[in-house]
């Protein structure tokens, strides 16, 4: 029985701050499947955003980068955790584009959320500054976690599409990224 080589693993800091830099360009690092679901879904993303057409500061666009970054990370370290468990079988299944699609459409839920988040603590400040106190209070103690749990349930259906469009282009798999074992 031939033994099948573990890839090498991979800097999970190198792999956040080239995320940081160039955004879904920065997945090159990771694989190139990766790139190219992170393209994917910041185009979901934008498109979300103008189909709703929020008003928002343009400095905003780049937040989403710090989602990404972190993102980059976590793949990483899975990935460098089932190499040290010598799971050879699962590293493989992370070189996938099923494996890829199931990142990235976690990704496009983190982003909305902390999209979503920074969006109502930018519009509580306004208000505050606007000398509205009341609104501005109101803004940050429900208007935010509102905004939050709106853009995370409208992402995670769009996410559960992107994940049962790639079940059904890929075939079905475990999402080694939510497992439950404490190994990982």
């Amino acid at each position: 029985m031939s033994k099948t080589r573990l890839p090498k693993k991979k800097k999970p800091i190198l792999a956040a701050v080239l995320s940081f830099v160039f955004g879904p360009l920065g997945f090159f690092y990771i694989g190139w499947r990766y790139a190219v679901c992170a393209l994917f879904i910041m185009a979901v993303f934008l498109t979300v955003l103008a189909v709703v057409d929020y008003p928002y500061p343009h400095w905003m666009q780049y937040l989403v980068v710090a989602v990404m970054a972190w993102k980059a990370y976590t793949v990483v370290e899975v990935r460098n955790a089932l190499i040290e468990a010598k799971e050879n079988g699962q590293v493989q299944f992370l070189d996938s584009f099923r494996c890829a699609s199931l990142a990235m459409s976690d990704l496009l839920v983190g982003i909305g959320q902390f999209y979503a988040g920074a969006a109502g603590l930018y519009i509580a400040a306004r208000l505050f500054l606007d000398g509205k106190v009341f609104g501005g209070l109101f803004m940050l103690v429900l208007g935010t976690g509102g905004l939050v749990w709106i853009a995370g349930t409208v992402f995670m259906f769009l996410a559960i599409a992107i994940d049962a469009a790639s079940a059904a282009l890929f075939g079905r798999s475990e999402n080694i990224f939510t497992h439950k074992n404490s190994s990982l």
